[in-house]
């Protein structure tokens, strides 16, 4: 004869609870997949240079204005607009250049990034930090303006503090995971600046006449990306050799459907 065994309730409520935990173990593995190669500070001998420069095609726009809307006392009724700064043989400024997919290297810059309100602009324009640095954030205005860090391609806010007065200083952190911030001003809405944050620190922002400079680099190929705010992107491969300089000429079109603000 058989016999039928039953399994008590609180012993059943446990095997589907252990059931449904391993269920969500399996699906977080999955979903998350392999664990991408985290960056590795080591120490580069004969390393090499990356030296290039950025230029920008396309009809040029000059003497473009940002229109000033309030505190003209301070600001002035007009600003240059520093959009696109174009200096000798065309070189772009302004553009953020970096590796892209690199594993190990050299350390992280000592110096901290900062963020600074001149004369109602914020400067620099445009700059690289690395994952895990802090940003000086500061004000050299008698009026009131803000630092408001977004996403930029969700806009979702990740701070926002006021600098209210000449002097003041703060110190933030960047975000834990790479990615483009931008930093506007609610206050003067024609103000902001951006930060391309990156897991490693093989950056460099071009100068007056688009011209950049990265060093100590392990010798590889690596796709070597350039960012403008308003000419977006271009990528170019480059072979870099043991204690040599390998060289660059990018180029980027200017978007003349980014409004001349007059």
């Amino acid at each position: 004869m058989n016999r039928r065994f039953s399994v008590p309730r609180s012993a059943r409520r446990a095997i589907s609870v252990c059931a449904f935990l391993v269920q969500m173990g399996s699906a977080v593995l999955l979903a998350s997949g392999p664990a991408s190669a985290a960056y590795q500070v080591v120490t580069v001998t004969n390393g090499g240079t990356i030296d290039g420069y950025v230029t920008l095609s396309g009809t040029v726009p000059t003497g473009a204005t940002l229109k000033v809307t309030k505190n003209q006392d301070v600001c002035g009724s007009t600003i240059a607009d520093p959009t696109y700064s174009v200096g000798r043989a065309g070189g772009l400024q302004n553009v953020i250049v970096y590796l892209k997919g690199i594993t190990s290297g050299k350390a992280a810059p000592d110096a901290t990034p900062s963020l600074v309100d001149v004369h109602c602009m914020t400067s620099p324009r445009v700059q690289g930090a690395m994952v895990g640095e802090q940003v000086r954030i500061s004000s050299n205005d008698t009026i009131l303006h803000n630092a408001h860090a977004v996403h930029a391609e969700s806009n979702a806010t990740i701070y926002n503090i006021a600098l209210p007065f000449q002097g003041v200083s703060v110190i933030k952190p960047l975000p834990g995971s790479p990615g483009l911030i931008k930093i506007k001003c609610d206050a003067q809405e024609w103000m902001h600046a951006w930060i391309m944050e990156l897991d490693h620190p093989y950056y460099a922002t071009t100068d007056a006449d688009g011209h950049f400079l990265i060093k100590d680099v392990p010798p590889g190929s690596y796709t070597l990306v350039a960012w403008h705010e308003a000419a977006g992107e271009t990528f170019e491969p480059v072979v870099v050799a043991a204690g040599a300089t390998a060289t660059s000429m990018m180029s980027l079109t200017a978007d003349n459907r980014v409004p001349r603000r007059e």
